[in-house]
């Protein structure tokens, strides 16, 4: 009975206590759920889990608010905060839930999903057999998740065509490498941000100073493609390194409280070559706050198609016995009060990705191909970038995107 009384006194923790509950009908229907409760109990044809029953009212209420609010067993909780230190073992899959669907919002890349072709806007039907259906979002990443080496089996219904497969995969250690950045061409790099989590601005500055540290920086193409969000405080640094001053973003919540704006500093040197964002349907959250904060003050022009069009705030609040509960709290806005709520953020160049065919040139001979050959003094000292693989030579956002501050590069000067 213990573990029962402590999920009743989770469920009165979830109700704000006042001086006139008793005459309050929302407050007198928690002594209807205590009747049912004790009624099942006493009569119910087999024995009931009073545990899981309470556990089952509670979850069924939070989900009922929104697709982003849940209670969160001790696991669950527990996994959450593993996600934002950036690092977990499962299949590698960034999910939603809309209208009791399971929807991926985007595969992590390097991970098992991604390997095994699932996409943005598949749906996973059922997991090791268990239609999802019945599950909340929380239970389905429990169930996805698991030792690594551990193998799981996914029915998806495809976005593409709608057929229905079953894959199975092979759980895998999942580290969130926040920031890839590479050289498209000189003075030209592209950084890709896969989602917000600790180290997220750090490793971004560092992707930036390595860049710098080889030459002027012309223009930057920033990939948020994909990037399910993460610690809006992150989104807001990386915003910070564009924007000398003014607002970045505010959330606006029912209570005084949640209502805060966040402005750019004077901390870190102001960047102001010109940059190209390019997001997609998987960009949401705080990646769409970056869009939007420089769409807004025009620091960044944004290419792509429509964001995800999530603009809410959940805070984690610790509950007792290592339970924890996600509540919405806010809603977001971009520096000009617009929020992106269920709508996204707009592109300022709508382009769908498409693969193009690409065939590397053979490079030919230089006077840096012979041996022995006499270094440029200028580069003598430089550090080597990492160049472009050639999946981006074949993806025709990034191109377009190096293309617009190829161009801008080439007419603004004199």
């Amino acid at each position: 009975m213990k573990r029962v009384s402590s999920l009743m006194a989770l469920l009165w923790l979830l109700v704000p206590l006042c001086a006139t509950a008793a005459e309050n009908g929302t407050y007198r229907n928690l002594r209807i759920f205590t009747d049912v409760i004790e009624e099942i109990e006493r009569s119910y044809v087999d024995e009931p889990n009073s545990e899981q029953l309470i556990e089952e009212a509670i979850k069924g209420m939070v989900n009922s608010l929104d697709p982003h609010s849940a209670l969160l067993p001790p696991q669950a909780h527990s996994e959450l905060q593993e996600d934002t230190r950036g690092r977990f073992s499962g299949v590698g899959l960034v999910l939603s839930m809309r209208n009791e669907k399971l929807i991926v919002v985007s595969p992590i890349d390097g991970s098992p999903a991604k390997n095994a072709g699932i996409r943005g806007g598949d749906l996973i039907i059922a997991i090791d057999g268990e239609k999802t259906a019945t599950l909340t979002m929380e239970e389905s990443i429990t169930l996805m998740r698991g030792p690594r080496g551990s193998m799981v089996s996914l029915t998806v219904l495809q976005k593409t065509g709608g057929k229905e497969v079953r894959v199975t995969l092979r759980r895998d250690e999942i580290p969130l490498q926040s920031v890839a950045h590479y050289e498209l061409k000189r003075g030209f790099p592209f950084i890709a941000v896969t989602s917000f989590n600790d180290n997220t601005a750090r490793d971004f500055e560092a992707a930036l100073l390595a860049h710098e540290a080889n030459g002027p920086v012309k223009g930057l193409v920033l990939d948020l493609r994909d990037n399910p969000g993460g610690i809006l405080q992150q989104a807001v640094d990386i915003v910070d390194f564009f924007i000398e001053d003014g607002v970045i973003v505010s959330i606006k919540g029912r209570s005084m409280e949640e209502r805060q704006v966040w402005r750019a500093t004077t901390e870190k040197p102001v960047r102001s070559f010109p940059v190209v964002v390019l997001i997609n349907g998987g960009s949401a959250s705080a990646s769409e706050i970056v869009a939007g904060a420089l769409k807004d003050r025009k620091r960044g022009l944004i290419l792509g198609t429509t964001s995800f069009g999530k603009g809410s705030v959940q805070n984690i609040i610790p509950l007792t016995d290592g339970y924890g509960l996600k509540l919405t709290v806010a809603l977001y806005y971009t520096p000009s009060g617009v929020s992106i709520q269920a709508k996204g953020i707009v592109p300022d160049v709508e382009l769908p990705f498409q693969e193009m065919d690409f065939t590397p040139d053979e490079p030919p001979m230089t006077e840096r191909d012979l041996p022995n050959h006499i270094k440029p003094r200028e580069s003598a000292d430089e550090e080597p970038l990492p160049q472009a693989p050639d999946r981006l030579k074949r993806d025709n956002q990034v191109q377009r995107a190096l293309e617009l501050l190829l161009s801008r590069d080439i007419f603004g000067k004199g």
